[in-house]
């Protein structure tokens, strides 16, 4: 079991850095606070919100007027950071 966790960690490890390390819309340095959750944009800072709590809730009004490049970035950072420490917790619900 222990090698299927190191695989699957290593395809998150690749996940995450295409999300925030590749060239964007937004700075990488946006996209990892972003991941990190609390330092989103003020303009983001709604939709973000959203995204971690409540994503079914997201409607059109929500990213209306923002660049669809910088809400899809911000949304694939912010869904990740909660989706990975997510699955921190399972995992450690497990052991």
């Amino acid at each position: 079991m222990a090698s299927s966790r190191s695989s699957s960690a290593s395809s998150w490890d690749s996940v995450r850095a295409a999300i925030l390390e590749s060239p964007g819309a937004l700075p990488s340095y946006e996209r990892r606070a972003i991941f990190r959750g609390g330092e989103d944009p003020p303009e983001l800072s709604a939709l973000l919100e959203k995204v971690r709590t409540r994503a079914y809730a997201i409607g059109d009004g929500d990213v209306e007027g923002l660049d669809v490049d910088v809400v899809v970035e911000a949304t694939l950072a912010a869904a990740l950071g909660e989706a990975l420490r997510d699955r921190e917790r399972a995992l450690a619900a497990i052991e």
